[in-house]
């Protein structure tokens, strides 16, 4: 099978010839790897023979993008979601909010023409091979951005677009302390987000659609859960963003593409409201909020391919309970429906010589 046809039968529940690959790794490990041995002329995807490309959209309103500070290692910016954040530089960890456009209802009416797809011909595309995660560098032309997708599609690889979802390109401006209560007190406003941001995904889709840039799958982004909870009661979200979902999901499926999700946290009360707005993979199944994916395989059978579950914690730890936890979860994708990559990102505590030991024994327990 060509990469491309090994994640379509795994999405489809059918048994791919190998096992389908792909992982994701936080800033700087891939930069330590380099250093261990890793080749420096080929990228993550060719080195380990990955599965996966991606290309992202922006689909956010498109405020200016600005470094305000960097010192002693740290970097504080302003996005072009509409927040400012505080963060170490270069390495993933955690990020300081300093502020977001949206402080209220006024600003939002003031801010809501932003998230609109342009008809002027010489306004930049909105999606690019660049992360959607904090781009530096501007946004390609449409006619540069249909050459990038040309030449990644070419390469084989099961295609994702990604971009975030409702919930969080919402607390992107807004900030998710004053979002949590306005999702309580005023619902309404925070459909008319979610919304107008959702529309603007789906016009953006179309416009890519249109230029003949179609992807496998498209990714959502959708942080809903703490390792205890989801962030909001299921019931606020099947109220609020379940519609705006929905959506969505319904437009994918009108064009034949597939609807991925990554969600950290326990969203297990979510997650048949998300198969009824189509979802049809999820990511990334973090094992200290509860899932594993051989009880889910037991519980949802064919209705939702499984994208993740193998334990960060424990590819720090000792090899043996990795190796035991690698050839139990793994020998699920024989029947199809699940996609190996760990349970978030690998960070650079994990050395390049035992990621590399991890794949060879996670085909291996594919293999049998």
């Amino acid at each position: 099978m060509t990469h491309r046809e090994r994640v379509q039968a795994a999405v489809q529940f059918e048994r791919p010839d190998r096992l389908p690959c792909d992982e994701s790794f936080w800033d700087g490990t891939l930069e330590l790897w380099r250093r261990q041995g890793m080749p420096a002329d080929v990228s993550a995807a060719e080195y380990f023979d990955f599965d996966l490309c991606t290309m992202s959209l922006d689909a956010s309103p498109r405020f200016e993008q600005k470094v305000i500070q960097r010192k002693d290692g740290w970097i504080t910016y302003e996005d072009r979601f509409g927040y400012t954040v505080r963060k170490r530089d270069g390495v993933s960890g955690t990020m300081d909010f300093l502020g977001h456009v949206t402080a209220d209802r006024q600003a939002w009416e003031r801010i809501k023409p932003r998230f609109a797809l342009s008809t002027d011909p010489g306004e930049p595309a909105r999606i690019d091979q660049a992360s959607y995660f904090a781009p530096v560098d501007p946004y390609p032309s449409w006619e540069a951005a249909v050459r990038k997708y040309r030449r990644i599609y070419a390469t084989g690889r099961y295609m994702l677009f990604q971009a975030y979802g409702p919930w969080e390109a919402t607390w992107r401006h807004r900030r998710m302390e004053d979002l949590l209560m306005d999702v309580a007190i005023e619902p309404d406003w925070v459909r008319d987000m979610a919304d107008t941001y959702q529309d603007l995904v789906i016009a953006i889709l179309g416009r890519c659609l249109d230029l003949g840039m179609k992807p496998d799958g498209f990714f959502m982004v959708e942080d809903l859960g703490s390792t205890r909870s989801t962030m909001i009661s299921p019931e606020s979200w099947r109220r609020v963003f379940k519609p705006a979902v929905a959506r969505l999901g319904s437009f994918l499926q009108q064009h034949g593409i597939d609807f991925w999700m990554h969600s950290c946290g326990a969203v297990q009360p979510l997650l048949d409201d998300l198969v009824d707005c189509g979802l049809q993979v999820i990511n990334p199944l973090q094992t200290n909020a509860g899932f594993d994916v051989v009880q889910m395989r037991k519980r949802y059978g064919g209705r939702l391919a499984l994208y993740g579950n193998i334990s960060v914690k424990k590819m720090l730890g000792a090899r043996d309970e990795l190796e035991q936890e690698i050839r139990r979860k793994v020998p699920v994708a024989r029947q199809g429906g699940y996609i190996f990559h760990s349970d978030h990102s690998v960070p650079p505590q994990v050395s390049f010589e035992r990621f590399c030991w991890i794949l060879k024994t996670a085909r291996e327990a594919f293999d049998g």
